[in-house]
């Protein structure tokens, strides 16, 4: 039957995309309790119910198993942030603002649980794809900022925004601000200073 292990103690199982699945989540389960520097492809094996030799027929190593983790997470991640953040897409200046609260939810409602945060502070820059969060930040701003522009004729380097997004969603999941107010409060500030009063 699909899915079924085959023999010894959950060693094998018959589903590849089911066995690379619990490996990935036992890895999770490891990496958020004992951090990215005390995960062996022991304690995932262990936690995966699974034999060393069964991880290896799936990953490469175990850098291989956190890289495919974490860019899972960070897929889900981005996708919850543009599924949450839709309503704002003809209002590109809240559109920013909203992603930024996206974040800030997010991390008091997973900070315990999240990749980047916690014992994993600042060791999972390594594993943190430039390439995928590109093609994320793409997906969310490129169109709304083309009807932004055309809307009111302000230009903006949006590279540039994308980069200071993407530290500025890193910074928010290592070290989260008190509440939205203050955040929100501070991106206000930050907005009003290429404002003129015309």
């Amino acid at each position: 039957m699909a899915g079924e292990t085959r023999w010894g103690k959950r060693s094998r199982h018959d589903d590849p995309d089911q066995a690379r699945n619990n490996i990935l989540s036992a890895t999770y389960r490891v990496v958020t309790r004992k951090g990215v520097d005390k995960t062996t492809i022991s304690e995932i094996a262990k936690q995966a119910k699974v034999s060393r030799p069964t991880i290896y027929r799936y990953f490469d190593s175990r850098d291989d198993i956190i890289q495919c983790l974490m860019d899972k997470r960070q897929g889900d991640f981005f996708q919850s942030m543009y599924e949450a953040t839709l309503p704002y897409r003809d209002d590109f200046p809240r559109l920013v603002e909203e992603m930024l609260c996206f974040t800030q939810d997010f991390n008091s409602q997973n900070q315990a649980k999240d990749l980047v945060s916690g014992p994993n502070t600042g060791r999972m820059s390594p594993y943190l794809s430039g390439e995928d969060t590109d093609r994320y930040f793409s997906m969310m701003l490129d169109e709304p900022y083309r009807k932004y522009r055309e809307k009111t004729g302000n230009v903006v380097d949006l590279e540039s925004l994308k980069g200071f997004l993407g530290a500025m969603i890193l910074t928010i999941r290592i070290a989260p601000y008190k509440n939205h107010e203050t955040l929100r409060n501070q991106l206000q500030a930050i907005m009003a200073l290429g404002r003129t009063n015309g």
